[in-house]
């Protein structure tokens, strides 16, 4: 029985966007640290029934303030213009 058998893994859900060559490095290093990962890409259906869930949760936390608000509109733009 190896060490690492004895240690309890918690399962770990990550939703990132990355680019190819970011998607090797990172499979690259979980690898090295023997980290098991299950790719799995989602279909329209799952990401609309996904993006439901989180305007259903956004409306039981309420609105943002004037600030976040701000904050937010000025990352969109910049996401958009970078496009």
């Amino acid at each position: 029985m190896t060490a690492s058998s004895t240690i309890r893994k918690q399962r770990l859900r990550l939703d990132i966007e990355v680019t190819r060559k970011q998607k090797k490095a990172l499979l690259s290093v979980l690898k090295a640290l023997d980290i098991e990962v299950k790719p799995r890409e989602l279909t329209e259906e799952e990401e609309d029934l996904a993006l439901g869930i989180a305007v259903e949760e956004g409306k039981k936390e309420g609105r943002l303030s004037e600030r976040e608000q701000e904050e937010f509109l000025k990352w969109m733009q910049n996401e958009i213009s970078n496009q």
